[in-house]
């Protein structure tokens, strides 16, 4: 049994295949295989869009919330008032936008 000239094919197989570059060790091949596992996620416009309308949607506007507070302060004290005139006119608005 010849060790040394099966010891010889290997050496030449391996610097043939490494021409050109550097012997990795394991370490930095666990590195290059933890950089190439990643997962990835494309979103499309339309659920990007989704997305802020949704997170703007979960934003109340700091003047909402005084205007509630004024609105039921008014409804406590009876001092408010509803304007029929103003809401039948936002009804038939309404109701035209939908018909014509």
């Amino acid at each position: 049994m010849k060790i040394n000239s099966t010891q010889q094919y290997i050496n030449q197989s391996y610097t043939a295949n490494n021409t050109g570059t550097t012997a990795r060790t394991s370490a930095d091949k666990g590195k290059q295989s933890e950089e190439k596992l990643s997962d990835s996620i494309n979103l499309s416009s339309t659920t990007r869009d989704l997305q802020k309308i949704s997170a703007a949607a979960a934003q109340e506007p700091g003047d909402r919330a005084q205007k509630v507070e004024g609105l039921k302060q008014q409804v406590q004290s009876n001092q408010y008032t509803v304007n029929a005139e103003q809401i039948a006119e936002k009804m038939i608005g309404s109701i035209m936008n939908e018909v014509g």
